[in-house]
């Protein structure tokens, strides 16, 4: 099997499980710190987190149980973030985060994953009582799990979880009772990223607008200028320019009649000076 799909790398925190007796139906939170391959199998290195006296194991990644054919995939990202129906929950720092919403209390049948001695144990509940919260569960029978009994706590139950890289995670159906499913899965967006993605919208608008100013400026300027008086200043066409240069032309003409006409009572002199040929 290929690693070119799955999506954990090295570093990544991840969940196992395994098959061996004792701990068959049991997901461990793990780091990888490495991936390679054995002739056509692959392998993760695998750090336990919450063992970590017991060094690195090496997983190999999709498993067949003894007389089946289908491979089965041993691990899976770290279970989503869970809430409750009456709390509110907003997006985390990831840019659209999957949240695990449990619907009210626990029921019989419901598919849970109890945290106990470091680890989480899939099972089903068997017993409700409210009184003392606390649940009967049937861990996940032989020879997936270890099917025994035990009482456990609700604070130490959360909806069991099913992760698959067609559909991602989803909540599976009760077998018990009740069909229902005790939990959903809601996207919620970060703000922080819906603001930088609305920033983003902006900015061509944003631009447009500076750039629109700087046409501007040189208007600007001109109307500041209280001692000249330019069609410009009213419309930015070319008429308008053609016609403040005529008038201009106008200005220094009449400026050279009158040095001109004043030449015997004016040190100034008017002369043409046309460009020098190149």
């Amino acid at each position: 099997m290929s690693q070119i799909n799955l999506p954990f790398e090295v570093g990544h925190t991840i969940e196992a499980r395994s098959f061996e007796l004792g701990f068959r139906g049991a997901w461990f939170r793990c780091k990888i710190t490495k991936i390679f391959n054995k002739g056509r199998a692959l392998f993760y290195d695998l750090e336990y987190l919450d063992f970590t006296e017991e060094g690195i194991h090496t997983t190999k990644v999709f498993q067949k149980r003894q007389g089946e054919n289908d491979n089965i995939l041993m691990v899976r990202p770290i279970r989503p973030r869970q809430s409750h129906e009456n709390e509110e929950c907003c997006g985390g720092e990831e840019e659209e985060e999957v949240v695990v919403v449990v619907h009210g209390l626990w029921k019989v049948g419901d598919l849970v994953d109890w945290w106990k001695d470091d680890c989480y144990w899939s099972g089903t509940v068997l017993e409700v009582s409210e009184e003392d919260e606390t649940v009967k569960i049937e861990l996940v029978p032989e020879p997936y799990g270890e099917g025994k009994g035990y009482d456990a706590m609700f604070k130490d139950l959360v909806p069991s979880l099913e992760w698959s890289l067609e559909d991602g995670w989803i909540v599976p159906f009760s077998k018990v009772g009740e069909k229902r499913q005790c939990a959903t899965l809601m996207k919620l967006p970060n703000e922080g990223a819906e603001e930088t993605r609305e920033e983003e919208k902006q900015r061509p608008t944003k631009k447009l607008a500076v750039e629109e100013e700087e046409k501007l400026r040189p208007t600007k300027k001109l109307v500041g200028d209280e001692d000249l008086a330019l069609n410009i200043m009213e419309s930015e066409s070319i008429e308008a320019a053609l016609m403040d240069l005529e008038e201009q032309i106008v200005r220094i003409e009449w400026i050279k009649g009158m040095l001109l006409l004043n030449s015997d009572n004016s040190t100034w002199i008017y002369e043409d000076y046309p460009p020098p040929s190149s």
